[in-house]
């Protein structure tokens, strides 16, 4: 302390010193940060380090006792930022092992930045899949409503089915399933329409035939039941066996896929698979695809019970085909299907 009591003292005067190198043995200072020190600066010089963003610990004060004044603050922030080099740690490099895979690939190998590609030309077969399915979707705008139908008591009416005269018909869930949309079709004609694409006219079909989605070697094609709203369950039965044999031994025209008025992708008959958004073909304003049925919890009269559930999923062209319209269509292919007995009467 420099000044006594009742001392008079005039601005500036020096009134107290501490002593900052004070030791104490009952206390561990803390580890201060690489590079900072004490710095003697008053508030008002730390304020201004603060909002030019300087570290004030970096800065030599010029004033006295080395003091940071407002001056030396402000040379700091002109001078250019010097960043720290950053040492980075090397990635250690995994040697390069060939993918072993199950099935041989030919083609011509290469080598590129990441690994060995082997490089296999389109078939113009995909290549026609693949303009198809780009032109559809880049210009119908999709629309997709997926549902369930409890299809149990058509599904025991079919495995119970037999006929003296015709011992080698097996049916399927699939026949089933396209009568009921012929049905729903002759109901909502729209969506057995098409849309002109030099005029934007509707152009309504007196006449359906329906393409079957089926997986060959070649990939996914759909050959064309014509006229198949004037077959029977049976006739249709026979129908889509022999497209299917025709369509994995490529034993088919180009015509045979040509010529559709709806779609209709069996899915299901491939794996696990429920719901998806098919595509619609070029020429028709709605597809429908058919998930793999299952034993589910259903309630049925207030009671739980298990039925065997088929999951629907059904795209619409949305320039043509509304909510308003879908809707009714896919209750109606619902409600056949819950109740098989409409196919008979």
């Amino acid at each position: 302390v420099h000044v006594k009591e009742k001392q008079l003292v005039h601005v500036g005067d020096v009134l107290v010193t501490f002593d900052t190198q004070v030791q104490t043995t009952s206390k561990v200072d803390a580890p201060k940060p690489s590079g900072s020190r004490a710095v003697r600066s008053s508030p008002t010089v730390r304020k201004l380090a603060r909002s030019l963003d300087v570290d004030i610990t970096t800065v030599d004060g010029t004033g006295a006792g080395g003091r940071v004044t407002q001056k030396d603050v402000e040379n700091a922030a002109a001078q250019p930022v010097v960043e720290k080099t950053k040492q980075m740690t090397p990635v250690q490099q995994i040697p390069q092992q060939s993918l072993t895979i199950e099935i041989e690939i030919e083609g011509t190998q290469e080598q590129t930045e990441y690994g060995i590609v082997i490089r296999q030309p389109m078939s113009q077969a995909r290549k026609a899949i693949s303009k198809a399915m780009t032109l559809a979707w880049e210009t119908i705008p999709h629309v997709t409503d997926c549902n369930d139908a409890d299809i149990t008591e058509i599904d025991t009416l079919r495995r119970n089915f037999k006929d003296p005269d015709q011992p080698n018909l097996r049916l399927t869930l699939l026949p089933f399933i396209l009568k009921a949309v012929c049905r729903a079709l002759k109901k909502y004609p729209l969506l057995n329409a098409a849309i002109d694409p030099t005029t934007g006219d509707v152009l309504y079909r007196q006449y359906i035939n329906i393409g079957i989605g089926v997986q060959s070697e070649r990939g996914l094609i759909a050959p064309v039941v014509r006229n198949i709203d004037m077959m029977s369950i049976g006739e249709i039965s026979e129908q889509l066996d022999q497209i299917t044999a025709n369509a994995r031994s490529a034993s088919f025209a180009i015509a045979d896929t040509r010529g559709a008025t709806y779609s209709v992708s069996n899915a299901g008959a491939v794996g696990q698979t429920r719901y998806s958004t098919p595509i619609i073909q070029n020429g028709t304003v709605a597809c429908l695809a058919v998930g793999r049925a299952r034993l589910m919890p259903w309630v049925v009269d207030d009671e739980i019970v298990p039925r065997l559930i088929l999951p629907l999923s059904h795209s619409i062209d949305h320039r043509l085909i509304d909510g308003g319209l879908e809707i009714p269509f896919i209750e109606h292919l619902i409600n056949d299907l819950e109740h098989p007995m409409r196919f008979v009467v």
